[in-house]
């Protein structure tokens, strides 16, 4: 039963993507396919085999955890958000969860605080640190968020726990087509909620008083909290565009013709915070390989990239700190400003920076 359990699982993840042909709009900009109450890439997805997929996970001998906890820097709310209405700051949470102020607004981006992000105890998927930097215990610390901003509704991006505990300090959740009903079924007041499409634009006034301007565009993923609800509501990368700042988000994605168009029609971009991890040869068309993330970073037209979606989950079958390897050393060679901040630490774009290979501390 067990064995059936998890096949089913995992061949819902890699076929999750219908076969359709790519549609373009007379703008050039790639447009979700929505057929049956369900979306699909426009892209075709890589067609593979499941049992091989399945056979690699069961002889894996990857590291795909630490030996020990991670380590995490604690928050210093007075640097991830000072007071000025200037500047650009984020603060990596660990995985894809992460606090920003640009230009004297305050979002979370898909704020995770669980230890465990399996829908399915029996397979445990366990954060690599004891504690998330932010959680319930020390949320009091945190100041009025302008807008949460969620990418799709995986576990690992969408946690109920966090939006639970971040409710009362939030004036707007912003989602893909679809996530809003899962906010509102979970008690967020239908008045904070807010779903784009691709291409869809909004702005929201921070309590600072300073305008935010945003974009939902294109990723190539898929999304269901569960394999019987594949696709029922959309996955998405987000632009960022303050007084003065620029940034994008990847969300969730495998590479495609959406990073040039974005970089196109937005870039640049100060700060590129990019996919990286959770990949594998058998599901090419859900995740970036860390030399696309590159790829994409360049295309997107940045000047600093960040990569995230690695460092707190295992949810592959590559050593845990194989990403973060490999994204480093295609960096190096192609000249990429490559940010790879620890667990909680805060940093300000506007200031000469530089970070350490932190991660080498831990593995062999």
């Amino acid at each position: 039963m067990k064995l059936c359990m998890l096949l089913l699982i995992l061949c819902s993840f890699i076929f999750a993507e219908e076969n359709i042909m790519q549609q373009l709009t007379d703008t050039g900009r790639i447009e979700p396919v929505f057929k049956d109450g369900k979306y699909a890439n426009p892209t075709p997805s890589v067609k593979v085999n499941a049992w091989n997929a399945f056979s690699s996970r069961a002889k894996n001998k990857a590291k795909t955890e630490p030996s020990e906890p991670l380590p995490t820097d604690s928050v210093n709310i007075a640097k991830a958000f000072p007071e000025s209405k200037d500047g650009l700051h984020i603060t990596w949470l660990g995985h894809s969860s992460f606090m920003m102020q640009i230009d004297g607004v305050r979002v979370l981006i898909d704020p995770v605080f669980s230890k465990n992000i399996s829908p399915v105890p029996l397979f445990s998927v366990k954060r690599f640190q004891e504690e998330p930097p932010i959680s319930e215990k020390n949320l009091d610390e945190l100041p009025f968020i302008d807008a949460v901003f969620i990418s799709h509704d995986h576990y690992d991006h969408l946690d109920r726990q966090a939006i639970a505990a971040l409710e009362p300090k939030v004036g707007f959740f912003l989602a893909p087509l679809g996530v809003g009903k899962i906010l509102r079924d979970w008690g967020i007041d239908s008045a904070k909620v807010r779903e784009y499409a691709w291409w869809q634009e909004g702005a929201i006034k921070g309590l600072s008083g300073q305008i935010l301007n945003f974009a939902c565009t294109p990723s190539r993923h898929f999304s269901g909290r569960n394999p019987f609800a594949r696709n029922e509501t959309l996955w998405a990368s987000w632009v960022f565009r303050g007084k003065v700042h620029k940034v994008f988000y990847s969300g969730d994605t495998s590479y495609d013709v959406h990073f040039r168009q974005i970089g196109y029609h937005y870039g640049p971009f100060d700060l590129n915070i990019i996919e990286n991890g959770q990949y594998s040869v058998h599901w090419p068309s859900s995740h970036l390989m860390p030399e696309d993330g590159v790829k994409a970073h360049l295309e997107l037209k940045g000047n600093y990239m960040m990569p995230v979606h690695w460092g707190s989950f295992n949810l592959s079958i590559h050593d845990w700190w194989e990403p973060i390897e490999r994204v480093s050393k295609e960096a190096s060679e192609k000249g990429v400003n490559l940010l790879t901040p620890r667990i909680g630490q805060s940093l300000s774009i506007d200031e000469k920076l530089t970070t350490l290979p932190w991660w080498k501390d831990f593995f062999p």
